[in-house]
């Protein structure tokens, strides 16, 4: 008799003992996929936002069942966003028609630079804890570990900032002077300066370092500027990859594909019923391109890009 009550009570622990596994396995599933609804807000189907909404729904479907909803708007005044959604805006455009959605929807914003999103933020009026983003921009940190990487004994680079990254001037002295460079800044205010200001960086044989400024770098200008610095034989390191294959020497970016799992890593990793959402940031996943024709065409040697990705990684340590 002892032994059969023994037994059971072998059994009845066993049986605690997997139900609160399963419990514990139940809860966490919850915690992890605490957004049953995502909806991925667009206003344009360039090849770099198509290849994130692709992958951001094959990250986001793979193992968690949420569904994934898609909007997209040319006006922002036709948005289709279900309740109980957490948004996804994908580009400036999106950003800002999703600033104008009710306080209590909350937001990503994606493929967006960072005074791009600060600006929306203080206009929409918005609480960050509900209006975040992954910043299009690489820090600067890692940016000048790039250029340390390839040019180890460079000691002074140029930059061109424009009205919207003139902010950043701080933030990047702060960085470069960690690593010993020396910036010399020339402020454009208006298209008609970009040339003379151009040249007068020329002048002084370095190397230029592009930073995001939509009155600087547009698709109308990236020809000038590249030939202008080319023609004085100053390499340029982009912020695209598409600035390097166009002919800077080097650029450290973050794909769409990479944006697209941090994305939905951040998505997953959300508690059950929080509304509050991660500070915006930069990336934390990048890569590297280097164009070596225009490295040899400027009669530059640069290591295997094997060895400068780690030497970033080792930086940001």
């Amino acid at each position: 008799m002892v032994l059969m009550q023994s037994f059971f009570k072998s059994i009845s622990s066993r049986l605690r003992a997997q139900l609160s596994v399963l419990l514990c396995l139940s809860i966490l599933s919850c915690e992890a996929f605490a957004w049953s609804n995502v909806t991925i807000l667009t206003t344009n189907d360039t090849p770099a936002v198509s290849e994130f909404v692709k992958q951001l729904k094959l990250e986001i479907n793979e193992q968690s069942g949420i569904k994934v909803n898609l909007s997209k708007s040319d006006s922002g005044l036709s948005i289709n966003i279900p309740k109980d959604t957490l948004v996804i805006a994908v580009g400036t455009q999106a950003l800002t028609y999703a600033g104008n959605l009710d306080e209590s929807t909350p937001v990503i914003g994606v493929l967006v630079p960072k005074s791009s999103y600060e600006s929306i933020l203080k206009d929409s009026n918005r609480n960050p804890e509900h209006f975040s983003a992954i910043y299009l921009d690489q820090p600067f940190n890692r940016q000048l570990s790039l250029i340390k990487a390839i040019f180890p004994h460079l000691y002074s680079i140029g930059v061109l900032l424009g009205p919207v990254s003139q902010f950043q001037s701080n933030d990047l002295q702060s960085a470069a002077k960690k690593l010993n460079i020396d910036v010399n800044i020339r402020l454009v205010n208006k298209a008609d300066e970009l040339q003379f200001n151009l040249e007068k960086l020329m002048q002084v044989k370095r190397l230029l370092l592009a930073i995001p400024d939509p009155l600087i770098y547009t698709r109308e200008t990236a020809q000038t500027i590249l030939l202008t610095t080319y023609r004085h034989q100053v390499p340029v390191i982009g912020f695209s990859q598409s600035y390097a294959k166009s002919g800077a020497i080097a650029a450290v970016f973050s794909s769409p594909k990479q944006y697209a799992v941090e994305i939905a890593s951040t998505i997953k990793q959300l508690p059950k019923d929080q509304v509050i959402l991660p500070l915006a940031r930069a990336a934390n996943q990048f890569s590297i391109e280097i164009n070596r024709q225009v490295a040899r065409s400027l009669d530059i040697q640069i290591a295997d890009d094997a060895l400068i990705y780690q030497q970033i990684l080792k930086d940001e340590r």
